[in-house]
């Protein structure tokens, strides 16, 4: 056993950038991001996923075909997810990406332009509740449109903090 003690650091350290209507930031809880994957070709599992998972709007979320992201504020220990997956064990395989990606939180009703410097997405042809993948700068992000002015992008853990100040520094003239 090490004598060392693991501290837990949050990937964002900043505060919210701006707190006006134009813009708002905010690091979202490190709860709980499953990365499921279904079988090639396979049916669509989203219902059954919901049914399991719970229906609150925007926690799975489509990733790609076959694909679904479980995202929940809350931690979800691994005794629960391990009982869950068993459930939908022939059809899927799940990866916990819950420490390995971290959640940002983007709104106010000039969102969509603020974004719109930095990725190359029609946002105004995404339906509230859809996801996709884009790239922001150089980073690769799966963003979902939660409500009309409401974004959250999902980023791997390291590239958290550099977004965060990617979209500061977007957002220097709002």
């Amino acid at each position: 056993m090490s004598d060392s003690e693991l501290i837990h650091r949050p990937a964002i350290g900043s505060a919210a950038v701006r707190g006006s209507d134009a813009f708002a930031i905010r690091a979202m809880p490190e709860g709980t991001l499953i990365h499921i994957l279904g079988r090639p070709g396979g049916e669509d599992l989203t219902e059954m996923l919901r049914h399991l998972f719970g229906d609150e709007a925007n926690t799975v979320r489509p990733a790609g075909p076959g694909q679904w992201l479980l995202v929940r504020d809350e931690a979800t220990s691994h005794v629960d997810l391990q009982a869950k997956f068993g459930k939908l064990a022939p059809h899927i395989f799940a990866v916990d990406q819950s420490h390995g990606r971290v959640r940002i939180e983007v709104t106010g009703y000039a969102v969509q332009s603020l974004l719109a410097k930095g990725m190359a997405i029609d946002l105004d042809s995404m339906d509230v509740g859809h996801s996709s993948m884009a790239l922001m700068g150089h980073f690769s992000v799966h963003i979902t449109r939660v409500a009309s002015d409401h974004f959250e992008l999902i980023v791997l853990r390291s590239f958290g903090q550099s977004l965060w100040d990617e979209i500061a520094y977007l957002s220097a003239d709002l």
